[in-house]
């Protein structure tokens, strides 16, 4: 026999509560938190908080010091990302989601080079589709482009644009392959 904790009711049902209304009821008064908030307190006495590990125990500073030290060093060891690394890989992931809705990527695209555009994207400038997706383009390197971002958020899907601003991505990745920054 359990008592619901809204209504002090009898019950033999599954839960804590006796009906649907009890357990979706927001109104709780001051006295039903009284008496929630002492059988948690209770509860968590005699058990232990689930979030503060083991009753008693605690890290010392120089246990602190060495787990800090060990992280560290694996992630050295990984490789540390950096924010901006995070962020390409965020919009990476977002045009390929979008291009996956509009069925855009064909068999022929090649995501590796995609992802390369994307990474090689200068300062002030965002990648763009020639050929919208919406309108029926293609998620392909051969319809990427770069444009600044103000004009990319002009053009639209009217392609009104200054065709003068944009950078090719093929110049872009040639130059930094010849100037030795390509791995």
């Amino acid at each position: 026999m359990k008592i619901c904790p809204k209504c002090n009711n009898k019950h033999k049902k599954p839960g804590n509560f006796c009906c649907r209304s009890c357990a979706n009821s927001r109104t709780w008064n001051e006295e039903d938190k009284k008496k929630k908030s002492i059988s948690v307190r209770k509860f968590y006495d005699e058990n232990g908080h689930p979030g503060k590990g083991k009753l008693g125990w605690k890290h010392t500073d120089e246990q602190k010091k060495l787990k800090r030290q060990l992280s560290l060093k694996s992630w050295d060891k990984r490789g540390r990302k950096s924010v901006e690394h995070h962020r390409i890989k965020n919009v990476v992931g977002v045009s390929k989601y979008r291009a996956r809705k509009y069925n855009a990527i064909t068999d022929d695209s090649n995501l590796r080079l995609i992802n390369e555009i994307y990474k090689n994207c200068p300062d002030g400038y965002e990648v763009d589709h020639i050929v919208a997706l919406i309108n029926g383009g293609l998620h392909h390197q051969d319809n990427l482009q770069y444009l600044p971002g103000l004009e990319n958020k002009k053009k639209n899907k009217y392609d009104n644009y200054d065709k003068n601003l944009v950078i090719r991505w093929q110049d872009v990745i040639r130059e930094k392959e010849y100037s030795g920054e390509a791995n």
